[in-house]
C-alpha cells in the first residue's frame, strides 16, 4: 500500500512523461505545485520503493510496477471524470479538481461500476485515453493545434485539462474532442492563428489556446 502522496506522484509522471517515458524533475514539480527540491526528495523515496528510476539530471521513468500502478490511478480518476460530466452533468472545466479529490478514495468495484454505467467510455471528456484494467492505452498520433500545418485540418483528439479558464473558452468556440477543425490562417508556431471548428465561423485563436488543443491529423498535413 503506498501513501496518498506516492500515488499522486505517479499519476503525474505519467501525464508528463513524454515518447521516452522520462518526466524531468521541473515538470512533475510544476503539475504538482511543490518545489524542486521536494519533488527529487519524493523520487529517492519512490526509488527505494521500486515505483520509479531516478537520475538526479536525467529525469524519472517509471518500473514496471510503478507504471500499472500509475495507469490505475488515472483510470480511476478518468472514469470518475466521464461520470461527473455525463452522469450528473457538471462542466468539463471542474471535473479535473473534482476527480482528484476522488480518485484515492474509490474502490476497484466502484471504479469499475462507473465503467459499466459508462459503456467502457474509451476517452476522458477531455479526450485522453482511459487506461484498461491490465494498464493498456491506445495511442493516437497528434500534433498541436499550434504546429499543424498551414491548410491541413484534422479531428480534436484531445484538450488540455490544465487551465478551467482555458476549457471553458475551447468549449465556447467548440475545440472539444471529435470536432473537426482547419486551420485557415497563420504560420505553424504563430502567435494566432484563424482556425474553421466544424465548418462554421472561422475564429482566431491565440497561442495559448492552439497549444491546449491536440488534432489526429493524416501524416502528409504534419509540419
Amino acid at each position: 500500500m503506498i501513501s496518498q502522496t506516492m500515488e499522486d506522484y505517479l499519476a503525474a509522471i505519467y501525464r508528463v512523461e513524454g515518447p521516452t517515458h522520462r518526466a524531468t524533475t521541473g515538470a512533475v514539480a510544476r503539475r504538482l505545485g511543490v518545489s524542486a527540491a521536494s519533488a527529487s526528495a519524493m523520487f529517492h523515496k519512490m526509488a527505494d520503493s521500486g515505483l520509479v528510476r531516478y537520475r538526479e539530471y536525467l529525469g524519472v521513468t517509471l518500473t514496471a510496477s510503478g507504471r500499472l500502478q500509475a495507469t490505475q490511478i488515472v483510470r480511476r480518476h478518468r472514469l470518475a471524470e466521464r461520470f461527473l460530466t455525463d452522469m450528473l452533468g457538471i462542466g468539463w472545466e471542474r471535473v479535473d479538481k473534482v476527480a482528484d479529490q476522488m480518485e484515492h478514495a474509490l474502490p476497484e468495484e466502484v471504479t469499475e461500476s462507473f465503467a459499466r454505467v459508462l459503456g467502457d467510455a474509451a476517452r476522458c471528456p477531455h479526450g485522453y485515453p482511459i487506461p484498461s484494467t491490465s494498464g493498456e492505452v491506445a495511442v493516437r498520433e497528434t500534433v498541436s493545434l499550434a504546429e499543424l500545418a498551414t491548410g491541413g485540418g484534422g479531428q480534436v483528439a484531445w484538450v488540455s485539462e490544465d487551465d478551467p479558464v482555458v476549457l471553458a473558452t475551447l468549449a465556447r468556440r467548440g475545440l472539444v474532442p471529435g470536432a473537426e477543425v482547419h486551420v485557415l490562417v497563420g504560420a505553424p508556431g504563430a502567435k494566432r492563428r484563424v482556425v474553421q471548428v466544424e465548418g462554421r465561423a472561422a475564429v482566431s485563436l491565440q497561442m495559448g489556446l492552439l497549444q491546449a488543443v491536440a488534432v489526429e491529423v493524416a501524416m502528409d498535413a504534419r509540419p
